[in-house]
């Protein structure tokens, strides 16, 4: 009951008040738009690149965190992607999408800022690179099965197609603001480029508001979703499979990896990967929806039930997880 406290009830605090002021006028809904682009294209680039670049390499290439981070997308993604199949018999491409929706968790906007205030910075690097290995791998996953099924649809611009690939994924991934940072981060980390103290006194500064302001957007964006919820198209038996896939069966499976097959030595690594697996679907997956028209109309609606419902199961998790 301490930890619940100590540390579940201080972050979704931040989350309520932000809430409250959407619900009483104090900020207008439009606000959350400016405040998530100050996340994500200063603060959250700033405390992952000085995170990742005052880090020790040994931490950044472990190869065990990052091998049970792998097995962990491919087998809750293959898992969704059977279950669409065969018993909800959706077509391919579009099940890949299902399978983002179950494996993308909204790492930048929820995961990082909220373990960085309940565990303090040194939660930023296990974070980053997790986040980095999910965007990497979910949206290759996700890209190369669109453009796949339009090199099967048209033989004839296979090359091209080709080429799409390719540029595609690596805009998606690469381009990224939180992406670049955690490439640069990682290659001053690696080749040890000494960095400019007044660079490091900037992303210092700026980093820690990362976390407040995200999870304050996220609570004055809940007060501005009352049109998703009269959404009628969806299937009411698909939404409880996504939640139980997303919020119970991949953490779960986080568990499972990180504790029995490749299991890790700091404790710390540890709960930073299976809470990271207990957010809900990221928002990045309505602009992938968008772009290769599956689901648009249900997306919304998947990411605001996950977001709510997430609210109770990450805190059963972080106080199993904090109380071991």
């Amino acid at each position: 009951m301490l930890v619940l406290f100590q540390v579940v009830i201080p972050i979704f605090a931040i989350i309520l008040c932000g809430f409250l002021a959407g619900r009483f006028s104090l900020l207008s809904f439009n606000s959350t738009s400016s405040l998530n682009n100050f996340v994500f294209y200063f603060a959250l680039p700033a405390l992952l690149f000085f995170s990742l670049s005052t880090a020790p390499v040994d931490q950044i290439l472990n190869v065990n965190f990052i091998l049970a981070n792998l097995c962990i997308i491919f087998s809750c993604f293959l898992l969704t992607l059977l279950i669409f199949k065969f018993i909800f018999k959706k077509p391919f491409p579009e099940i890949s999408m299902y399978g983002m929706i179950t494996t993308y968790g909204n790492t930048g906007f929820m995961g990082i800022p909220l373990l960085v205030a309940a565990f303090g910075q040194e939660a930023a690097v296990p974070a980053a690179i997790v986040t980095f290995i999910y965007d990497l791998t979910i949206i290759t996953l996700v890209v190369v099965s669109f453009e796949t099924a339009k090199v099967m649809n048209n033989k004839h611009q296979e090359k091209a197609n080709i080429f799409s690939l390719l540029a595609q994924i690596g805009k998606s991934v690469v381009l990224n603001p939180i992406n670049a940072s955690l490439i640069l981060g990682i290659f001053v980390a690696v080749t040890q480029i000494p960095v400019p103290e007044s660079i490091n006194v900037f992303t210092e500064t700026l980093g820690p508001a990362a976390g407040p302001t995200a999870l304050f957007a996220l609570g004055l964006g809940l007060t501005g979703q009352r049109n998703v919820v009269k959404n009628k198209n969806y299937q009411l038996s698909e939404l409880i499979t996504l939640l139980g896939l997303k919020l119970i069966a991949l953490p779960l499976f986080a568990a499972f990896f990180v504790y029995g097959v490749f299991p890790l030595e700091d404790d710390l690594w540890k709960t930073s990967v299976v809470i990271l697996s207990a957010l809900p679907t990221g928002a990045i997956v309505y602009v992938f929806s968008e772009r290769y028209h599956t689901l648009v109309k249900q997306i919304p609606l998947y990411i605001l039930a996950t977001t709510i419902i997430s609210v109770f199961t990450i805190s059963v998790f972080l106080v199993v997880m904090v109380g071991q």
